[in-house]
């Protein structure tokens, strides 16, 4: 019986993606001279290659750290679940972090999926639009209540990644030999801010302070909240105005509008 193309489609994916599926033989009309294992194996074989050259390009620490041969193997394990419908390359690993939370990767390097959020967080900074700058003169004639009600709107590829590992450092074994590799694990909490400077992605160490700054009002908290709450936790009372100044003058925030009042 003459397959729908539905049918067909799952065939071809079935042995593309897990090597298994129907005969294909009657499925499929070649040219006499043409041979149809042959050219089904160059998508059987070029479809995980595609999938490996993506992950390699955004996880290059991740690659790096695990070397050819066992990335290699973490990619076509992970290529399995990508979903049918995916067609842009530039999106297929972003549930690689989340798929190495469970991967027999990590059991020996636990931190690879904290690392691949941060890889996964500067490759989407990169391709994130660059909105213009806020400009603080529109908020001149604010009051103290103003700023207390204030929502900070952020530059869309702002990424905050926080992980009890060394991220940024792990992040730069890729700049050297794998035999080089000698970074300390213990107790080395990172906070990694990571921003967009025209076409440089920055990967920035920051403090817990401003790191939970960061945090509350990337989700939509009140500046006079967040800064209340920063300063019930023992930091200094001005820390939060210091936090947003600098974020201004990076360029990383965009908007700054005060909500009604209660």
């Amino acid at each position: 019986m003459q397959p729908s193309l539905a049918e067909l489609q799952r065939a071809l994916a079935a042995r593309i993606v897990a090597g298994e599926g129907p005969d294909l033989d009657d499925w499929i009309c070649v040219p006499s001279e043409a041979d149809l294992a042959a050219r089904v194996a160059v998508y059987v074989q070029g479809y995980p290659a595609r999938i490996r050259e993506a992950l390699r390009e955004t996880f290059l620490a991740v690659a790096h750290i695990l070397g050819d041969r066992s990335f290699a193997a973490l990619a076509d394990r992970y290529a399995r679940g990508v979903p049918a419908d995916l067609r842009n390359l530039n999106l297929v690993g972003a549930a690689f972090p989340a798929h190495l939370e469970s991967d027999r990767a990590s059991d020996d390097l636990p931190f690879l999926p904290a690392l691949a959020e941060l890889e996964w967080a500067v490759d989407r900074c990169f391709h994130a639009d660059l909105l213009p700058a806020f400009e603080p003169s529109a908020c001149s004639g604010w009051s103290w209540e103003d700023w207390g009600r204030a929502k900070i709107g952020f530059q869309p590829g702002l990424a905050l990644v926080c992980a009890p590992w060394p991220l940024r450092e792990l992040r730069e074994t890729c700049r050297c030999e794998r035999s080089e590799i000698d970074v300390d694990l213990v107790d080395r909490h990172d906070r990694v801010l990571v921003y967009r400077r025209g076409f440089e992605v920055v990967v920035e160490s920051i403090g817990a302070a401003e790191a939970e700054a960061a945090e509350s009002l990337q989700n939509r908290g009140l500046l006079g909240e967040v800064t209340a709450k920063l300063a019930g936790s023992g930091a200094e009372p001005g820390s939060v105005v210091g936090f947003f100044g600098r974020w201004v003058s990076l360029g990383l925030v965009v908007s700054c509008e005060a909500s009604p009042s209660s």
